[in-house]
């Protein structure tokens, strides 16, 4: 599942005021691309980040006198504790590599969002990222800051992997770790072998020289060599100890400055609290307050502290402490959002635990309030938890699961609600209703049902959730909403018809004020229709839920409708109307971007549906483009079906690209996601591979899922399997198996067309007449492909007939040889060409003069061309270089062999036969 990535993870910290320049270290981090490992190693205070940065500064600014070949780069990855996530984690180390080559780690990243991380896909993963990197000749840098904060096993198993295969510099990666404490890997074999470079807090503390440098700098006061030196032997050398230090000092008569460094004693353990202290008793009484406060948040900027303080001035304050320097740092560049130095962020904390112990929960709740104006509901969700404020939570998460779940934060709300104890969410119908959501989006089936039960028999025993009587309309409106939940899995899982019935049930059930959980119940009520072959009826329900969509003001859901609008459309053989409906729904995704800032992830079902028109419109790259962008966003937003379609999607373009096993291979990143999510998508799967595997030559392989599909060649067929049944006649002519083809077919065809799946009805004609053209029955092909053109013609589809080849290539010549819908037809010869081997444009020419009483000569043509350019008999004559008496001889005979008496109508008639856009 994708995992949402917090870019300011991936900042690069600015160099700090009056930075100490600490030239040896950076000459020793400078050899340290030589090898394969640096580990910057100290406790917290050291100044391990700052010094990196500075390093990064320095090889940023010597860029200009490197080759571009040769220059190092730098990325940076600022770890946290829920990193501990082996997929998160390697999310974000390929989203760490991608600020330097966006490109690098695309397939490492794909199969981490696509299948489950289990020991042999995880190294699989790391295999395909050490051999990307291995391939790049340019010398860069990874950090991984904070990695004391990493104690998952299988995270360190993983660094030790790729460390090892690493190739040796001085070309590729070098991996550089910043923490507190040697990481658990095997340090003294890389030592050994001189594969590593380690710098600890012997090296990186403060001499006396950088301390007196340091302190004049951060204090303007003139210290003595003695004052300098006691400082320097007192902190050890620990610069957070000097920083807090030279905070005090500021603030202090310069009288008063000898006896403060005086009485400045103890291991910095103990300095640390005293300096805080020190430092906070020094401040005003409102920005110490600002600062206790605000320390329970992540991220600051001003209108969020000034909802958390209860005050108005978090602007203010916020410029006041970083123009003191005050342990804050910028995360933009706008200076909109800060964050505290984490030690001191740790330190405000303590001392908020210790003196304003009661007002925490307030605190967050604030916070979480904020976040919800916002809408930004996760992160309210997140305050809420640190209040301990179950009834926010439960009002948050039942109020706007859906909302959450169109963002795409299953992965984290699946976290939140599974940390609640089950005591709590047992009793909570609301919120188990939520986690099933969840749970369905994410394709997690079978978990979902007990979860349902266990809400029945709550509501059933009021007395077990200590309420004495639920509300009948609180019972009602929970049991239309597991109505919903259950239709949702049964689209997938059961019968469509049963998923009707229960989507209807549930909009019975539904209060008319649930406009979000009554548009979803619409939603998957026009689904099951259009699966059923309901055209009709769907659209009806389709309409009723953009008008639900609509007063909901939900715009997440709205493209989501419009989505399942256009599939009808597709379905339905409008091409064109379908591609208008995306393009819509696009429009109001990017306004949404530009209003509040955030993507719309839900677009991913709009970008894949997009390149199966484009595909058909034989627009291959930029088909392939949007089924590329469209699985990135569905990746980020990690619903399971929507991910599948979009690596169907993809699959087909590659196919038609001919890169087979690219589309092979995109097709097994969903092998076991789209058979975990019902007999459609399996079969589905299975349709789309054995297609794959038949152009490849494997007959077996195609013939093992006809017999595995479960598709009767003699039963009726389902229209919702009509794709699947057509792949089954087409593996079934190319055995030789016409009769069994015909039958099928001619049983497909009647069901299809009664309800208007005319994409369907397109497909079915074309493998008719393939099938008697195959049978020697030219004629009776021809009259079958004369009605698919004109079916097809309006809406531009083309990959339905060449995608079949050289047989639809003799086809279409004998078409236009019988004056057969000639223009459509030879574009569709010139497209074909275009995509066979041997000479299209030759192939084409012999197909459009076949038409004519008698070829035209190369002059003619050439004549013709320049008439149709509008040129005038004289500028024909003088391009030519020829008599305009001449060129009139030749117009006499293109009009005889065009059957016109015009130039107009020449034009017109070489248009037809496709002769002009060819010359």
């Amino acid at each position: 599942m994708k995992t949402r990535i917090l870019r300011t993870k991936l900042y690069i910290p600015p160099p700090k005021p009056a930075l100490i320049p600490r030239l040896h270290l950076i000459e020793q981090l400078n050899d340290g691309l030589a090898r394969k490992l640096i580990v910057v190693s100290a406790p917290a205070g050291f100044g391990k980040t700052t010094l990196i940065a500075e390093w990064g500064g320095v090889l940023v600014a010597s860029q200009a006198s490197r080759s571009a070949s040769h220059e190092p780069k730098l990325a940076w990855l600022s770890l946290d504790q829920r990193d501990n996530d082996l997929g998160r984690f390697l999310a974000y180390f390929v989203a760490a590599l991608q600020t330097i080559k966006p490109v690098l780690g695309i397939d490492a990243l794909r199969m981490v969002e696509t299948v489950p991380l289990q020991a042999t896909s995880v190294e699989s993963v790391l295999v395909s990222l050490v051999n990307e990197i291995a391939a790049e000749t340019a010398v860069f840098a990874l950090v991984l800051d904070d990695y004391h904060l990493i104690d998952n096993p299988e995270v360190h198993d993983a660094i030790a992997f790729l460390i090892e295969h690493l190739p040796p510099p001085p070309t590729g990666m070098t991996l550089i770790i910043a923490s507190r404490t040697d990481p658990p890997l095997p340090l003294p074999r890389w030592r050994v072998r001189g594969e590593l470079v380690e710098l600890r807090s012997a090296d990186l503390a403060f001499s006396v020289a950088e301390t007196a440098v340091f302190l004049h700098n951060a204090t303007g006061l003139p210290l003595s060599e003695i004052e300098v030196s006691s400082l320097t032997n007192r902190t050890e050398g620990w610069i957070a100890g000097l920083q807090m230090a030279a905070l005090s000092m500021q603030k202090r008569a310069p009288e008063t400055v000898p006896e403060f460094i005086r009485s400045f004693t103890g291991s910095h353990h103990y300095i640390l609290d005293y300096l805080t202290e020190e430092v906070l008793r020094q401040q005003p009484e409102q920005i110490r307050t600002f600062l206790l406060r605000t320390s329970i948040l992540e991220r600051l900027n001003a209108s969020l502290c000034n909802a958390v303080t209860g005050e108005n001035n978090g602007r203010t304050i916020l410029a006041q402490l970083e123009q003191a320097n005050l342990f804050l740092i910028p995360l933009d560049d706008e200076r909109r959002w800060y964050r505290y130095h984490h030690l001191f962020a740790d330190l405000l904390r303590s001392r908020l635990t210790q003196t304003q112990s009661a007002q925490i929960p307030i605190l967050h709740r604030r916070a979480s309030e904020w976040y919800e104006s916002q809408e930004q509901i996760v992160e309210a969700v997140g305050y809420a938890l640190e209040a301990g404020d179950v009834d926010r939570i439960e009002y948050l998460v039942a109020g706007n699961i859906l909302s959450i779940m169109y963002h795409g934060d299953l992965a984290i709300m699946t976290r939140w609600l599974e940390a609640l104890p089950n005591e709590i969410m047992r009793s909570r119908p609301r919120l188990c209703v939520a986690y099933a959501w969840v749970l369905a989006f994410a394709g997690q089936f079978d978990d979902i049902e007990p979860v349902l039960q266990n809400v029945e028999h709550v509501l059933a025993s009021p007395s077990e959730s200590d309420h004495t009587a639920w509300e009948p309309s609180f019972l009602r409106h929970t049991e239309g909403q597991i109505k919903a939940v259950r239709a949702y899995v049964t689209a997938f899982t059961g019968s469509m018809s049963c998923a009707s019935k229960l989507a209807r049930q549930a909009l019975e059930d539904l209060p008319k004020t649930d406009l979000a959980m009554r548009g979803c119940a619409a939603l998957i009520l026009g689904c099951a229709l259009r699966h059923q072959g309901d055209f009709s009826e769907a659209e009806k329900i389709f309409a009723e839920a953009v008008a639900i969509s609509r007063m909901a003001g939900n715009i997440h859901f709205k493209v989501d409708v419009l989505w399942e609008q256009a599939v009808l459309q597709l379905a339905q053989g409008q091409l064109r109307k379908a591609m208008a409906t995306c393009e819509e729904a696009l429009q109001i995704a990017d306004w949404h971007t530009k209003e509040s800032g955030q993507q719309l992830q839900v677009t991913g079902y709009i970008y894949t549906l997009m390149s199966y028109v484009l595909r058909e419109w034989n627009e291959l790259e930029t088909a392939l483009h949007y089924a590329q962008e469209g699985i990135e966003r569905c990746q980020r937003w990690g619903q399971a079906d929507a991910l599948v379609q979009g690596y169907f999607y993809l699959a087909d373009v590659l196919y038609a690209v001919g890169r087979m096993d690219e589309a092979l291979n995109a097709l097994q990143k969903v092998r076991h996601v789209a058979n975990s999510l019902g007999r459609w998508y399996s079969v589905t799967f299975g349709e789309r591979e054995a297609r794959i595997r038949l152009a490849k030559g494997d007959m077996t392989a195609a013939t093992r899922w006809v017999e595995e599909s479960g598709l009767d060649t003699y039963a009726e067929p389902s229209i919702g399997y009509r794709n699947s049944y057509l792949a089954l006649a087409e593996i079934l002519m190319v055995q030789g198996r016409l009769g069994d083809a015909w039958n099928l077919l001619e049983r497909l065809l009647p069901i299809v067309e009664a309800a208007g799946a005319m994409g369907a009805v397109l497909a079915v004609l074309i493998l008719q007449a393939l099938l008697l053209q195959m049978q020697g029955r030219s004629d009776q092909a021809l009259a079958l492909l004369e009605h698919a053109l004109l079916l097809a013609e309006p809406e531009g589809y083309v990959r339905v007939f060449i995608g079949k080849g050289t047989p639809m290539g003799n086809l279409l010549r004998q078409a236009v040889a019988r004056s057969i819908a000639v223009g459509f037809a030879s574009r569709l010869l010139a497209e074909l060409g275009a995509n066979v081997t041997g000479d299209p444009v030759t192939q084409f020419k012999a197909a459009a003069h076949e038409a004519l009483v008698e070829p035209l000569s190369q002059r003619e043509l050439e004549v013709l061309h320049l008439l149709a350019a509008g040129l005038p008999n004289k500028g024909i004559a003088k391009t030519l270089v020829i008599a305009v008496s001449t060129v009139k001889k030749h117009l006499k005979n293109i009009y005889q062999k065009l059957n016109v008496h015009s130039r107009t109508e020449a034009i017109a008639r070489a248009r037809e036969l496709g002769i002009l856009n060819n010359l």
